[in-house]
Parts: C-alpha cells; sequence; structure tokens
C-alpha cells in the first residue's frame, strides 16, 4: 500500500514516532489524535502504517543518521583520550560499513578474538586501522 492511502494524521504519526523519537502515544498525541493510547495501538496495527514507519526509517537511516554516524566513528577512532576498545571498536566498524576488511584482517592472530587481545595488540590495531583511513583518504583526495 503506498503513503497516498494514509491520512495527514498518520503520515504525522508516522513523522513524529520516526523522527522525533516518540513514544507511540506521543507520536498519536503530537498528530492530533484523542484516547492517544489506544489510537496509537490501533495505528500500529494497520500494515500500511507499519510499512511506511520502515520505510521512514530507512530513509533516515541512510541519510543524515548515516553521515553523523560516520562522524561519530571518525571522532572516536582519532581522540586519542578515547580508551582503546572504544578505538578498536569504531575502526571495526567503520572497516564493517566499508565491507574493505574482515575478521581475520582485522586481528594480529587470526585466532584471537578482540576481548582476548593486549591493550598493546588493541593499540597495534588502532594504528594499523588509521593508517588505512590514511591512505583511503590520501587515496581520494588525489581522485579528486
Amino acid at each position: 500500500m503506498s503513503n497516498d492511502t494514509r491520512t495527514e494524521m498518520q503520515a504525522a504519526f508516522v513523522r513524529h514516532l520516526v523522527c522525533k523519537g516518540c513514544t507511540q502515544t506521543e507520536a498519536a498525541r503530537r498528530a492530533g489524535y484523542t484516547n492517544e493510547g489506544q489510537r496509537a495501538w490501533e495505528l500500529m496495527q494497520k500494515p500500511h502504517i507499519l510499512e511506511a514507519i520502515h520505510k521512514e526509517r530507512s530513509r533516515l537511516i541512510e541519510g543524515d543518521l548515516a553521515n553523523v554516524a560516520m562522524k561519530t566513528l571518525h571522532d572516536v577512532m582519532e581522540d586519542k583520550e578515547a580508551p582503546a576498545s572504544a578505538r578498536v571498536s569504531a575502526a571495526k566498524a567503520a572497516f564493517n560499513i566499508g565491507g574493505h576488511t574482515k575478521k581475520a584482517d582485522m586481528a594480529p592472530s587470526r585466532d584471537k578474538e578482540l576481548s582476548e587481545m593486549s591493550i598493546e595488540e588493541l593499540e597495534a590495531l588502532v594504528i594499523r586501522g588509521e593508517k588505512s583511513l590514511d591512505m583511503q583518504e590520501n587515496a581520494e583526495t588525489t581522485l579528486n
């Protein structure tokens, strides 16, 4: 079912729920419904509303949130005061998102999990990740 079948209040409910981070009841109230709790429950039973929520979440995640998330990962990786574990987690997430590495490429030993690594091994991993990111940024700058 397309968005065209939603009423203005239903569309407002979806926007408030997804974009404003409201509870279902609060989204119904902000959209103008009375008896918000009951209306929110009823709306969440409608397949076209659930589809609209899914599409709006996807649009939001693939747009601004993706950019914010990547900036956050970048900031954590560059923060020399951040714990090594946070920097490693951010680096791992960035590499996984980009599809640039496999788990075996990230670990000093193919048999070691991140949780089993020493601080020195984790720091070495972060340094390798930073060098890889620098090389990627340099390559992108050269291409532009």
